[in-house]
């Protein structure tokens, strides 16, 4: 039985002539080119990845994650010599370190494997297919089958709504760029290219569709694989290395986060006692809320082509979906119209989702600064807010917010707090010396799918939020409430006080 690296000229050539590939070179071409790329590739990996699947990180306290991993030979991990290398082992690794909980990982992803085959997949899982989070990474060997891409994203979607029935949250990794393999010559390989590209597409509308969170590949992690093939790739020049691998991991990782909190949330409540509604409504599950989420959005927020290309363009950075959902861009934008801000501070630039929706809501010569750690988010962010027009009343700050707080002087009239939740009472600290008395103080991500309840929990982000809202009630210069959340984004919740003088409350 041969390997996708073993097929892929050969069957790619089909693939190539289906894209009209006879006007550019001949089937003879193609095919002294198909034993060319089989003679570089070989088979030096054989066809088993290395077993990962165990109990990740067990001396994390705290309920296990359950990830599993489904698809062909990249999300078995082929090519990696040791367990912590596969991508499934640098996942688990990823998650118990940012969780700080243990995760269990099971493998059902194949070498070799089509799309056709992850609902079999899943079903040899048994019940371990219930999990929390499910990696999906397919598609090279659909475009070494000549499989229609059309067919292949079906067969995707059925498996995420298959996963998504049991409870479980999907993050998908569309088709990598086959354009990447330089052992297969040209023009082959930007036949490849086009196929996988075009399929890759197919992917993201059906698993988007099916409600799994979709990363593409070629995207986040394809140009430094171009770019270093030598470090990127395995002896096959086909998989990845561990080095290829860890890129990839870190590439997904972002949304797997935001996955397990959605399923934990959904777990949490469902724990719960029955919540029933008036009216006989249902009980409030994620699959409810995100579509609840999506009705109020659409009913009560403008559309912004500038904030879409401003999300646009951060997905394509990999950098992780941590943006505020448009809803709560729309109540930062109300909180500056009711109160009369026209000097906001905000701690945690991002690609500047936020800070563009905040300036929209801004009086004529308002200002808003915005506070960015990190120099490549910070230019991001820049040309983000100078497309949607607002750079005349926005400076995006470069610096840890720690050592640039202290040289910002107010008074702000609003101030927004979203960065690292870790150093939350140092924010609200300076947040208190810059604000005018009357002014609003908003802090994000206060809730975090209710871990923010959960004492056992040794979460750092998770502790620094807590001591940020002790701060809120303990310091007379804060008046303070709290507003839980569900949206598209899952559970959490925002801190909203006002500075008030402590001689007068």
């Amino acid at each position: 039985m041969t390997t996708p690296t073993g097929r892929i000229a050969a069957a790619v050539g089909g693939v190539a002539l289906s894209f009209g590939a006879v006007a550019v070179a001949s089937h003879s071409v193609l095919s002294r080119q198909a034993a060319i790329a089989r003679d570089r590739i070989g088979k030096p990996l054989g066809e088993a990845a290395v077993d990962a699947d165990r109990l990740w990180r067990r001396s994390f306290q705290g309920e296990p994650i359950r990830l599993i991993m489904l698809g062909d030979s990249l999300a078995a991990g082929l090519g990696a010599e040791r367990p912590k290398d596969t991508l499934g082992g640098r996942l688990a690794k990823g998650l118990a370190h940012r969780t700080h909980r243990p995760v269990r990982l099971r493998t059902g992803a194949v070498v070799g494997a089509e799309s056709a085959t992850l609902r079999q997949q899943i079903e040899s899982l048994g019940d371990d297919a219930r999990a929390d989070v499910a990696v999906i990474v397919v598609g090279g060997n659909d475009v070494t089958h000549r499989v229609p891409a059309a067919r292949a994203a079906r067969s995707l979607g059925d498996a995420v709504a298959l996963l998504r029935s049991y409870g479980c949250a999907v993050v998908v990794g569309t088709c990598p760029d086959l354009g990447a393999l330089r052992p297969v010559p040209q023009p082959l390989r930007s036949f490849a290219s086009r196929a996988s590209r075009a399929l890759a597409a197919a992917q993201e509308s059906a698993a988007s569709a099916a409600g799994a969170r979709v990363v593409s590949l070629r995207r986040t992690v394809g140009p430094v694989f171009v770019d270093r093939p030598d470090e990127m790739f395995s002896l096959d020049r086909f998989h990845p290395s561990p080095l290829g691998y860890r890129r990839t991991a870190d590439a997904l990782l972002p949304s797997v986060l935001g996955a397990v909190d959605e399923s934990t949330s959904a777990r949490m409540l469902a724990r719960a006692d029955a919540v029933r509604l008036g009216g006989g409504m249902a009980d409030p599950t994620p699959e409810s809320w995100r579509r609840i989420d999506s009705y109020l959005t659409h009913t009560l927020v403008e559309p912004d082509e500038a904030l879409a290309a401003a999300v646009a363009d951060q997905n394509a950075a990999g950098l992780p979906a941590i943006e505020v959902a448009p809803l709560s861009a729309k109540l930062l934008q109300l909180l500056i119209r009711i109160s009369g801000a026209a000097n906001v501070l905000e701690i945690g630039t991002l690609g500047g989702y936020s800070a563009i929706a905040m300036a929209r809501a801004l009086p004529p010569g308002g200002r808003l600064l915005s506070i960015e750690a990190e120099q490549g988010n910070a230019e991001m962010a820049r040309r983000n807010i100078e497309r949607a027009g607002v750079d005349d009343r926005v400076e995006v700050r470069v610096g840890r917010a720690a050592e640039v707080l202290p040289d910002v002087d107010g008074p702000f009239d609003l101030v927004f707090i979203d960065a690292d939740k870790e150093s939350n009472t140092l924010y609200l600290e300076h947040a208190a010396r810059v604000a005018r008395v009357g002014a609003v103080v908003v802090v994000d991500n206060v809730v975090r799918s209710g871990r923010v309840a959960d004492p056992a929990t040794e979460d750092e982000q998770i502790a620094g939020v807590r001591r940020g809202l002790e701060k809120l009630a303990r310091d007379p210069r804060f008046d303070a409430t709290a507003l839980q959340t569900l949206d598209a984004k899952g559970w959490d919740g925002l801190a909203i006080a006002v500075r008030v003088d402590p001689e007068t409350r």
